[in-house]
């Protein structure tokens, strides 16, 4: 055996380096081999021994498997595998001792209790030396650690036994009920679960007592290797089922109080959860035993009353807590922030109650697949975030992704939401979608389809809260959908899903959430909702924006640089496979960096952060007298841009100062340019509502008035195709020399032109918009004017700059 110590710098070659090492030692203080702690690509740590021995022509200390160093060890030390610290053992006959399961836990309990003598085993070691010693034996947290604590007992008290020992005494620390599976004081810092080693060590118990089973097994009812079985008084076994399974822990629902049972099995090598809510044991039209065998847990039909009788009876020690919507826990506060996942993932926060999620009829499973990482995040950030910095859109698609658990954070200080990507097939507005939802999970999976119902929608929205909806494509043809967008867009945004009734005369819950949400499609929202007989109005304006996808100037479509793509095609192939190969990791990391500064800096702080920002933004980019809706679009893009910029603080982006301020502000001043001004929306609609009326029946319902007054005069060569004539137009010449009209529109005929809104509103707004021509005196809007067969009349005197206002139509058409 080497009088050499090993240590961490005899390993750095190792990657990535190993963050511990644990020699284990004979009685006279010789090493004789050891074991590192090296983190895995997750973070895991794992088990590497070491051993000393020759390797190319040198003594060393060198890698080997854990059962090379047992082997080694044996041969050098009498077929004995020592304790962990034996020789502080041996030095120190009248120490207490305290025996954990783990090298490094043992470690760090030993820095907490310097009198005591703190030892390992493993399911190898000899335990000789413990038996003349008082021991208390610290188990892992969990079923599991509690047999491997049971069974160290049960050996020494074996060998008490077989050797006449008498001396000593073993007891156990009894560790509270609802610490994570597998948890010690290596895994997590204990203050953080409120522990305290050493009021903890100094109330052992006696083994039965700490080491008591997890499950409370009803009468008559036993576990067995092939399933749940039932004995009943005539002796004989009724095999309830073929799946054997475990109950992990009591429940309740923390919203409504709901109590139940977490059930685990494993399913051709799958680990399988599920939630059983006792209410559901008894209620009529329970799907509880359908649910059950869905997950393949195997049971006959004949025995179904047992199975039920057995989940109705049956208790746990340890208890879980389960929410039924994910995001931030309500419970935990703001002191203690934590964030649930679609499918139960924790992250941030630390304490002694586990969470899981689980909702009626919601596919657990199902919903965390969607959410699965992969690759690093690095990676991501190499292959998806670098390559979306200088493309505008995308940028955009990122920090909208990363917005939503700011919602909660911010509170009034932003509305939530969305963002309509707009234009023809080829763009690469999938590219857009796939970027999106590469921040949270998997881009195949995330897409929600829109396709269905307000409520399915309003479902959709909970299971999404604090993550955010991403949507497919909005087909210009469903008109079913298209006809209810505008209200669904209104439910998304003020956070509440509608009334209903329950089954007595109590409303059911409203469902709540939180989200930013955002689609593409191949047409304006506009022309969307006005084609399946909707009004576009400001409200969803200002709460779902459409972005034209097209960047102006860019020979690219969507995307403003390809960086060094050969083409526009191969970068738009390259980054949908970069997206499916590197996904989840981004939201994940901006979250987990979000609960550190809340922790540290409290709420108001970053809340005061954005509002600057939001000021900033607004300054740089809102033309002055814009409308207030414009300002409330403005300031949910200015919280777009801080996020980005936050998010590349927390290391979370890689991209430039000011690259998310830039590439928003980008997209918002698309939307001001394609918007038709800064006035109202109800102004811009009555604007293009009076220009597109003119653009197609202009030759069929208004008269040109020199041909009017020529067949006045006496010709009969001129044939009207006019009917329902709602005024006359005249050829003129525009500032700039072109041929146009000017129309002169009776009161009658305005009317009918705006009919759906006010006429005196839509005369100033088009007036506004420097195409209607106002008397020299007066406050009204009309000017008297002599028409042919009218006489002297007041009308509507319409400008060629009409054909320009409003801004772009989508749908604009001249009738020949």
């Amino acid at each position: 055996m080497p009088d050499c110590v090993p240590s961490l710098d005899d390993f750095s070659f190792m990657s990535p380096a190993p963050e511990t090492i644990h020699v284990y030692y004979s009685e006279r203080s010789r090493p004789l081999f050891g074991i590192l702690r090296v983190p895995d690509e997750n973070d895991v740590m794992r088990r590497q021994a070491i051993a000393f021995g020759r390797r190319g022509g040198k003594e060393r200390w060198h890698l080997v498997s854990e059962d090379e160093a047992y082997e080694i060890v044996r041969k050098a030390n009498g077929g004995n595998i020592p304790l962990y610290r034996l020789d502080k053992l041996t030095s120190q006959p009248d120490a207490p001792v305290i025996c954990m399961l783990d090298e490094y836990a043992a470690d760090i309990v030993q820095e907490a209790l310097p009198d005591h003598v703190v030892v390992a085993v493993r399911a190898k070691t000899c335990i000789e030396p413990l038996l003349a010693r008082d021991v208390a034996i610290w188990p892992n947290a969990g079923e599991a650690g509690i047999n491997e604590a049971m069974d160290v007992a049960a050996d020494i008290k074996k060998c008490k036994y077989m050797t006449g020992e008498c001396g000593g005494k073993v007891s156990g620390i009894d560790l509270p009920d609802d610490l994570p599976d597998w948890w010690n004081p290596g895994v997590s810092d204990p203050a953080d679960l409120g522990i305290d080693i050493v009021s903890l060590v100094q109330r052992p118990v006696p083994p039965e007592q700490a080491f008591r089973p997890f499950t409370i097994m009803p009468d008559g009812y036993k576990m067995k290797k092939n399933g749940l079985v039932f004995i009943g008084e005539d002796g004989v076994d009724r095999q309830v089922t073929l799946t054997p399974f475990d109950v992990v822990a009591e429940t309740d629902l923390a919203e409504r109080g709901d109590s139940g049972l977490i059930l685990r099995w494993q399913n051709r090598g799958q680990q399988v959860e599920h939630v059983v809510q006792r209410g559901q044991i008894s209620a009529r039209g329970s799907t509880l035993l359908k649910d059950l065998r869905a997950k393949k847990m195997l049971f006959p039909e004949t025995v179904m009353k047992l199975l039920l009788d057995f989940l109705g009876t049956v208790e746990a020690r340890r208890f879980v807590r389960t929410v039924s919507t994910v995001g931030w826990d309500n419970v935990a506060g703001w002191d203690r922030p934590r964030f649930v996942m679609p499918g139960g993932e924790l992250i941030g926060g630390s304490g002694a109650s586990e969470i899981r999620f689980a909702a009626p009829h919601v596919n657990t499973e199902g919903e965390r697949l969607k959410y699965v990482s992969s690759g690093t995040l690095q990676e991501w950030q190499n292959h998806v975030a670098s390559r979306s910095a200088g493309n505008s859109r995308l940028i955009l698609g990122i920090c909208l992704a990363l917005t939503s658990p700011l919602l909660k954070v911010l509170g009034n200080v932003i509305e939530a939401g969305g963002v309509h990507i707009w234009g023809d097939a080829g763009l690469g507005k999938s590219t857009y979608s796939n970027v999106v939802t590469s921040v949270w999970g998997n881009p195949a999976k995330l897409m929600i389809e829109l396709d269905g119902t307000k409520t399915g929608f309003e479902n959709a929205a909970e299971l999404a809260s604090c993550i955010g909806l991403f949507l497919e494509e909005l087909k210009n043809e469903d008109t079913g959908v298209n006809k209810e967008i505008g209200r669904i867009i209104y439910m998304w945004a003020n956070r509440k899903g509608g009334l209903r009734s329950g089954p007595s005369i109590a409303l059911r819950e409203t469902k709540e959430f939180d989200i930013m949400f955002c689609s593409t499609g191949e047409h304006h929202l506009k022309t969307v909702i006005e084609k399946s007989g909707g009004t576009y109005t400001g409200g969803i304006e200002a709460r779902m924006t459409s972005i034209r996808a097209g960047v102006d100037g860019s020979p690219y479509g969507l995307p403003d640089t390809i960086h060094d793509a050969p083409s526009s095609k191969s970068f738009v192939d390259q980054m949908k496979a970069d997206c499916e190969k590197y996904h989840g990791t981004a939201g994940r990391h901006f979250v987990a960096k979000l609960i550190e500064d809340i922790s540290e800096k409290g709420r108001d702080d970053i809340r005061d952060w954005f509002n600057q920002y939001i000021e900033a933004f607004i300054k740089e980019y809102v033309p002055s007298g814009a409308d207030r809706a414009i300002n409330r679009v403005a300031t949910r893009f200015a919280v777009f841009a801080a996020v980005g910029e936050l998010a590349r603080e927390y290391g979370t982006l890689p991209w430039d100062a000011g690259e998310a301020f830039k590439g928003v502000g980008a997209c918002f001043m698309s939307w001001i340019d394609d918007r038709g001004g800064i006035g109202s929306r109800e102004e811009i609609n009555a604007v293009q509502i009076v220009r597109k009326f003119i653009s197609m029946h202009r030759f069929t319902r208004f008269e040109d008035i020199v041909a009017a007054r020529t067949a006045k005069e006496g010709a009969d060569c001129y044939l009207s195709n006019v009917r329902d004539r709602v005024g006359y137009r005249e050829a003129v010449r525009t500032k700039d020399g072109d041929d146009a009209y000017a129309y002169y529109i009776t009161v009658e005929g305005w009317d009918e032109i705006c009919k759906g809104i006010d006429p005196a509103r839509a005369a100033k707004a088009v007036l506004a918009a420097g195409a209607l021509q106002p008397p020299k005196q007066g406050r009204g809007l009309t000017i008297q004017k002599r028409l042919p067969h009218d006489g002297k009349i007041r009308v509507y005197v319409i400008t060629p700059e009409i054909m320009t206002a409003g801004g772009p139509v989508e749908d604009d058409q001249e009738s020949e």
